[in-house]
């Protein structure tokens, strides 16, 4: 009862206190007690594999939701520590009702993402992602600028549109089990039980709409600009949770119909459908970042890449599929560094064009460190993670015989490192003099900010390196749950 009470009355909870509360302090330590409290839930859910709901409830914490609540826990917690700073260093009255909506969107996030990751029945779950899009609303208008708004408006529309895609895949799922089983068992261990009888067709034509509809969400291209808009124009904090948690949530939506499939026929075609996607993203991804020139938009495009890259792994399949998950998390911890920085960066020169950062390592020398420390991390150095999560999905592609997609994938990887290096050269090296006048006297100071930076990326380094069991057997027993051998 404590593990449920964390995971989903907590965070209701906090919404509700914060929502109504008047003080900053109080809001701020809410929210923390709430990220903390559920960060602990999520782990011991995820190393003891226990399922802390009554067994027939429609809501169930499996290993694959264990692991997707800890990367939503662990990131809402290093946005929950990152955002009092951020809060205190933007002034102006203009900000006040963005400030006190502020950790009710974050609370209410937390709880809509959570109910997403524990529910296992897929009507049910439709309903629930739509309650990530509301969260989401006041927290990117927060500037409550035009671009803002227009980002407001055109993430809103593209993610009910792909909802709507989802909603027919949904029926198409339900409609490839007809004559099979009834709507008490349109659950997620209820389906895989019946995988094998299916009508294979409307298990194609399911897993073709949701794909689709969901890559509003994850950031896959064909409806990837609305996701885009959304996360460059949000402040730093809500960016790095929409690129750190929402975009894994909603690969869990597509796992779950991934899950149904992999006992199938239909797991070739899936498998390939993915693949194109991933390499597709990947193309779109190298494209923008080489004409990009806002620095912001440069990582809501590195997010594409990335998912672009766990697409590839889930469909090559084998230890690319290991790959995609540890891909997941690693993303997800330097994307809050990367963001965070940003976050730093906009602040102190109030643009976010490459071209107007100038003396970016004079006036912020720790941001400018933990960047480009961030820069290596999420382009794949060594000994990063990221590295070691792309190994496997290479390793994956050999030992499929995918030489043609082990080559694209290998540019597109080269053209998007050059072009992305470029863009953070640029900014750290780029003289003062253009800007006159720009250079602050007392410089930056190490700061939570810098520090909460260089602990997402260094912690990723032992996980992979010594690969700990805590973390690697739940990993084994999900991928075991799709039909391969760890």
């Amino acid at each position: 009862m404590l593990t449920i009470f964390a995971l989903i009355v907590l965070p209701l909870i906090a919404a509700i206190l914060t929502f109504l509360s008047g003080s900053p302090v109080t809001n701020q330590r809410a929210t923390l007690l709430t990220g903390s409290a559920h960060l602990v839930a999520s782990v011991y859910c995820l190393f003891s594999r226990q399922n802390p709901f009554p067994s027939g409830w429609w809501l169930a914490v499996d290993p694959i939701a264990g692991f997707f609540l800890t990367i939503l826990s662990h990131t809402f917690l290093l946005v929950a520590l990152y955002s009092p700073g951020f809060l205190r260093q933007t002034q102006g009255p203009e900000y006040d009702n963005s400030k006190r909506l502020f950790y009710p969107g974050l609370n209410f996030y937390l709880l809509a993402n959570t109910l997403v990751l524990v529910v296992q029945q897929f009507a049910l779950l439709w309903v629930v992602l739509e309650l990530t899009t509301f969260s989401l609303m006041p927290l990117i208008f927060f500037y409550r600028s035009k671009e803002s708004l227009e980002a407001v408006w055109k993430y809103l529309f593209l993610v009910s549109l792909g909802l709507a895609f989802v909603f027919v895949g949904v029926l198409f799922l339900g409609t490839s089990a007809r004559g099979v089983t009834d709507y008490t068992a349109f659950t997620v261990p209820g389906m895989v039980e019946s995988a094998p009888r299916l009508d294979p067709f409307w298990l194609k034509a399911s897993f073709i709409f949701v794909m689709v509809g969901l890559s509003a969400k994850i950031g896959l291209a064909p409806m990837h600009p609305g996701d885009v808009d959304a996360t460059s124009n949000a402040p730093a904090p809500v960016a790095a949770l929409m690129a750190g948690s929402l975009r894994s949530t909603a690969v869990l939506v597509l796992l779950r119909f991934y899950e149904v499939i992999a006992p199938t026929q239909v797991r070739p075609f899936a498998e390939k459908l993915l693949i194109f996607a991933g390499l597709l993203s990947l193309t779109v991804a190298a494209v923008f970042i080489w004409r990009n020139r806002n620095y912001k938009r440069l990582l809501a495009y590195s997010s594409v890449e990335h998912l672009g890259i766990i697409a590839v792994g889930l469909g090559i399949g084998g230890v690319a599929l290991l790959g995609a998950f540890l891909h997941l998390l690693f993303n997800s911890f330097g994307k809050a560094a990367l963001f965070f920085m940003a976050g730093n960066i906009h602040r102190s020169y109030g643009s976010r064009e490459v071209a107007r950062i100038t003396g970016l390592m004079h006036r912020l020398p720790w941001s400018a460190f933990v960047w480009a420390l961030a820069f290596l991390y999420i382009v794949g150095t060594p000994p990063f993670g990221i590295f070691f999560s792309e190994v496997f999905v290479l390793q994956g592609m050999i030992h499929g015989g995918n030489w043609l997609s082990l080559l694209i994938f290998l540019v597109l990887l080269l053209v998007i490192f050059i072009g992305m290096g470029g863009v953070v050269l640029r900014m750290l090296h780029t003289p003062e003099a253009g800007l006159a006048g720009s250079v602050v006297a007392t410089p930056e100071r190490l700061n939570l900010s810098h520090a909460l930076g260089l602990y997402a990326m260094v912690v990723s380094i032992p996980i992979a390196l010594f690969q700990p069991a805590l973390l690697f057997d739940p990993l084994h027993t999900i991928v075991t749950a799709f039909g391969v051998k760890p």
